[in-house]
């Protein structure tokens, strides 16, 4: 049974403008400097419709047991796929997809920017499945509470960006 992530931010600014900074060149350069995570741009492509594919490599956050270190990197950086499509009905979605090479942890879901009020929602959904033995479930609890303090972060980050 995997872990489940949900987590809803709310944002100033129109879809649009919100769009533009979580998906520009400026996001990993941005989230570097607030979270001292070493964001970098692997690549950003831009498909039909202002659509984003960005892709930024950082280093894993603070904060996880020891239990579970001997099961990452020994570089200790993740690589996340962001997927944005085309807006549609004024709403931008997309998937992620965080890659830990050689974990037993698959995590990954959907994000949304959403009108709301005068400014936006930005909502992230996804799961977390550890595939260790006996210690699966509770690993599963600690990448989803890691997810979302780090979302919690990231939105923050935003809102500087377009405040």
């Amino acid at each position: 049974m995997a872990g489940k992530i949900s987590v809803r931010y709310d944002v100033p600014v129109d879809v649009e403008t919100a769009y533009a900074a979580i998906s520009g060149a400026g996001w990993a350069p941005a989230k570097a400097a607030a979270l001292g995570d070493d964001s970098r741009v692997v690549s950003r492509d831009v498909g039909a419709g202002g659509a984003v594919t960005l892709v930024v490599s950082r280093k894993l956050p603070d904060g996880i047991p020891g239990f579970l270190t001997r099961f990452l990197p020994s570089d200790g950086r993740v690589t996340q796929t962001d997927t944005w499509g085309a807006a549609t009905e004024g709403v931008r979605a997309g998937t992620w997809v965080a890659d830990t090479p050689g974990s037993p942890a698959k995590v990954n879901g959907t994000m949304r920017l959403e009108p709301a009020g005068s400014g936006c929602v930005y909502v992230v959904e996804g799961t977390a499945k550890v595939s260790i033995p006996l210690v699966g479930g509770k690993a599963e609890g600690v990448v989803v509470g890691i997810t979302e303090k780090l979302t919690a972060r990231e939105a923050d980050v935003l809102r500087s960006l377009v405040g």
